[in-house]
């Protein structure tokens, strides 16, 4: 995510507190980072979502990569959350 986001210090500030990330030298996420934002991201809770989900995705967003969307939307129906996806 961190390298697919026009605010990459927004992820590692909420993953990890603090924000590590230079825009003046970019650089991805090491494994202890990636880890630390996978313990706390959407995608770890899906098996808890219930409630029917509205999904909204375009193609131009810059925050979430539609991609991580339209997998939030499978698992959700594989789950048998009821789901649409606009």
């Amino acid at each position: 995510m961190t390298t697919a986001t026009d605010i990459p210090e927004w992820c590692y500030i909420e993953a990890l507190g603090s924000c590590r990330h230079d825009n003046q030298q970019f650089r991805g996420a090491s494994g202890d980072e990636l880890k630390s934002m996978l313990d706390c991201s959407p995608i770890r809770f899906v098996d808890k979502v219930a409630a029917p989900t509205l999904i909204s995705l375009g193609r131009k967003c810059s925050r979430v990569p539609p991609s991580q969307g339209l997998e939030f939307y499978h698992l959700l129906r594989c789950q048998g959350t009821k789901t649409k996806l606009l």
